[in-house]
């Protein structure tokens, strides 16, 4: 079994709504009568944008292209040279940033955080194990959205590193698991990552990875952001993220988040050209030697054991002794972003974009099926993008006869429990709440078997006050998925809520 663990990425929405008209340009560089300008071309054909893209062989660029919005606001084209916010794919930049300190001697991969940073509350906890992502640390969102109080209701806050430890330090978490006893994705790992670099270095992790990392490799387009909400005159290629509203004709901002100024987990900002040359460094081993890299790409171990298929930063598609290929994929905001390194063979691809990853499945998948030689498939029509549109224009039913008349029709449309599901809360949130419950309903009602949906229905019924039809959802989910604690809490509390 290969050493790989997939990655669902997840895209957060912000509330700036702004309505666009929605022109594109396509830039394509290099053998624009390849297989690749074709699907660039077919998927702007059907207004999809497909970002930026970037494919090399045995260390050539074959091809790269342009493809979709920098901004919305004002609006303006993405072009070659745009930098993207690479979200999760900046802990593989994390990753170097501790093999450098590893290198220079100041140090150690087993050495207990709390030897460098002080104030870190537990006393178990290895370099090493943050690396690996099997350090047990809680996550900081979790902790920020339940204990952090904002002083001034108005303001629109952006926390770095500094405030959101001084939170955890004074929360101080248990534990989610004891270091070592499984592999759990962790943000706040890396964040902690990177403030061992600047307690070591001394230096702020931006100026750290300019002097040891980017600017050896001449990678003067990337660089970690000190985010701000507006335009930034000192950076005119900045990307920004946006999605289609649920109306699917507004576009609405979707770049802003609270913890934008985290550092270590992501907050780096890149280009094609830049990433590229990542890639060939770490391919050709320019960037540290390659001691240092064998171990960077050794699949890490729980305590009984299990390789996890993480690396310090990247995680690992292949088996020992097999050729070498390390990816990582990244989602925050409106960004989804995947670098894809086939060290040995030194080839792979970049996919930047920042469209809220409504089609990113069907770009990832289509260079993959190019690369092999294969011809590329449209992604299927979105049904319920199709049935928001019909809610918009006209009514909940009519989006709900459209459904029944092509739910059968998979050959053109992706039909799907989670996609319903996600149009429902969509639509919660648009504060149509009679339409999700209806939704909700109807996806209850296709997906019988499935535990979720009964919760989901659940959730509406109780927003709209009926909280005796509520509990008996999240009763029935519970009892078709044990494993689903949150229905079984809620079911708790409004049991206790309606005794009282």
């Amino acid at each position: 079994m290969r050493l790989i663990k997939q990655l669902v990425v997840v895209c957060l929405f912000s509330a700036c709504f702004f309505s666009c008209k929605k022109e594109t340009k396509i830039t394509i560089i290099e053998d624009t009568k390849s297989e690749y300008a074709n699907f660039v071309d077919a998927m702007k054909a059907e207004g999809i944008s497909t970002g930026n893209i970037l494919v090399y062989e045995k260390g050539e660029v074959v091809f790269k292209s342009s493809n979709g919005l920098r901004s919305i606001n004002p609006i303006d084209s993405l072009d070659i040279n745009s930098q993207f916010r690479l979200a999760s794919v900046s802990k593989q930049f994390t990753g170097m940033a501790i093999m450098k300190l590893k290198e220079a001697g100041t140090l150690e991969y087993d050495q207990k955080v709390n030897t460098i940073l002080a104030d870190f509350p537990y006393d178990n906890i290895t370099v090493r194990q943050l690396l690996h992502h099997v350090s047990g640390l809680t996550d900081y969102e979790r902790l920020l959205a339940e204990n952090f109080v904002k002083e001034d209701s108005t303001k629109q806050y952006i926390l770095g590193n500094d405030e959101i430890l001084k939170e955890f330090y004074r929360v101080d978490p248990e534990l989610d698991f004891q270091p070592g006893e499984k592999w759990e994705y962790s943000n706040t790992g890396y964040l902690v990552l990177a403030s061992i670099v600047e307690k070591i270095s001394g230096q702020h992790f931006r100026d750290f990875l300019k002097q040891e990392i980017t600017d050896p490799i001449g990678m003067t387009n990337t660089t970690l952001y000190n985010y701000q909400l507006d335009a930034d005159p000192n950076m005119p290629n900045r990307v920004f993220g946006y999605r289609k509203a649920l109306n699917q004709t507004d576009l609405i901002s979707n770049d802003y988040d609270i913890v934008n100024d985290v550092r270590g987990d992501g907050g780096i900002y890149s280009t094609l050209e830049d990433l590229y040359k990542w890639n060939m460094a770490l391919a050709n081993q320019t960037i540290i030697s390659k001691a240092y890299l064998d171990e960077a790409w050794e699949s890490g171990q729980t305590n009984d054991g299990e390789y996890t298929g993480y690396g310090f930063g990247w995680f690992l598609e292949y088996n020992p002794g097999e050729p070498r290929i390390i990816n990582h994929s990244g989602g925050w905001v409106g960004f989804v972003t995947f670098l894809h390194n086939e060290v040995d063979a030194k080839s792979g691809f970049i996919i930047l974009t920042n469209d809220s990853g409504e089609n990113f499945g069907s770009v990832i998948n289509n260079i993959k099926n190019l690369r092999a030689g294969e011809s590329y498939q449209m992604p299927k029509k979105s049904i319920y993008m199709a049935m928001a549109n019909r809610i918009y224009e006209k009514d909940v039913n009519d989006a709900i006869v459209f459904y029944e008349s092509v739910k059968l029709d998979t050959i053109n449309y992706r039909v799907n429990e989670t996609d319903i599901n996600k149009l429902g809360y969509l639509l919660i949130n648009e504060d149509k709440l009679d339409a999700a419950t209806q939704i909700f309903k109807l996806n209850r009602d296709e997906y019988p078997k499935s535990a979720n949906v009964y919760d989901s229905y659940g959730d509406a019924l109780l927003m709209q006050g009926d909280s005796i039809q509520a509990l008996a959802n999240f009763k029935k989910c519970f009892e078709m998925d044990d494993s689903l604690m949150y229905a079984k809490d809620k079911a708790e509390d409004l049991e206790n809520a309606l005794k009282n």
